[in-house]
């Protein structure tokens, strides 16, 4: 298009060229058009303007019909670009989901292995009922995350236009983290003012902030002791930023350019944690970074766009 844009200055400039010898006749003084060369410009003209005229004509429809043709292929090629693209979003959003199945419900096999492994070496009939009721617990869980993740795998995809009460949220995060607080005996504390609510998919929200959480808490679990995990909500400049923070050992400098690659673990974790929760926020519009890891301090900041 840039192109047609530059040759419309020379038709113009041709047009009056041509309007210009055409109307020599009528500058020049009749005498000096009878002799010498003003009559062999005249002569020139006349011999010579009618088929450049066409010539020209014939360029422009020629001009006119390559610009068209050029216009459609643009046209074509833009269309099946943006076909790619959104097939390659979809299926973005398809691991997406699918990988948060499979991260969800490792702990819960995980934990079902273990009990299987020591209900077949136990012979006391009511350790054995204790550790049938554990194994019962984990498959509820298990089946109760899978049944939540199909009914918010719709929204993940089409996130427009739902909100979330992110106080609320994160309510609900401190439930479903409360075994593991107690278990590694660490603290949670949460600051959000209420009412502020985000763009996003509320099982997407709540997901990405647990899982950010849940690595601190294997963190302090893989040192041994304790440790403070604060969750802190504000608007500012026109977003709203959620921080995770915690006192553990912090991330080794070697290891944070790969936080966010898909597998990688500093542990023994799939590696698939802080993946997940960045694709779930950027699918609302935000974004999940680490904004300082050091020993004693790591801070992770959500940004959500405000409902």
């Amino acid at each position: 298009m840039g192109r047609n844009r530059s040759s419309i200055p020379l038709v113009v400039i041709g047009f009056f060229v041509g309007l210009f010898l055409a109307s020599l006749d009528h500058i020049l003084p009749a005498a000096r058009l009878q002799e010498g060369p003003g009559r062999w410009v005249v002569v020139f003209v006349d011999w010579v303007a009618p088929p450049l005229a066409g010539v020209l004509l014939a360029g422009a429809l020629l001009f006119a019909q390559r610009a068209r043709k050029l216009h459609a292929a643009e046209r074509a090629a833009a269309q099946v670009l943006a076909e790619r693209l959104a097939g390659t979003e979809r299926r973005q959003a398809i691991w997406v989901v699918a990988a948060a199945i499979a991260h969800d419900v490792k702990n819960p096999l995980h934990n079902l292995a273990l009990l299987v492994e020591e209900l077949s070496d136990e012979t006391d009939p009511a350790a054995r009922e204790e550790l049938m009721q554990r194994v019962r617990e984990n498959v509820r869980r298990a089946s109760e995350r899978v049944s939540e993740l199909s009914r918010a795998g719709h929204g993940w995809l089409e996130p427009e236009g739902q909100t979330v009460d992110l106080a609320g949220t994160l309510e609900i995060v401190r439930e479903r983290l409360k075994p593991s607080v107690s278990e590694t005996k660490a603290l949670l504390h949460i600051e959000c003012p209420r009412g502020l609510s985000v763009q996003g998919e509320a099982h997407a929200v709540r997901t990405a902030v647990e899982n950010v959480a849940a690595n601190a808490l294997d963190a302090f679990q893989a040192r041994g002791t304790g440790g403070t995990i604060a969750l802190r909500a504000e608007r500012r400049d026109g977003v709203v930023e959620l921080f995770v923070e915690d006192d553990g050992p912090g991330i080794p400098e070697e290891l944070q350019p790969r936080l966010f690659s898909p597998f990688f673990s500093g542990g023994n974790g799939t590696g698939l944690g802080l993946v997940i929760a960045r694709a779930l926020v950027q699918a609302a519009g935000g974004d999940l970074t680490c904004a300082s890891s050091a020993p004693g301090h790591t801070k992770f900041r959500f940004t959500f766009r405000p409902a």
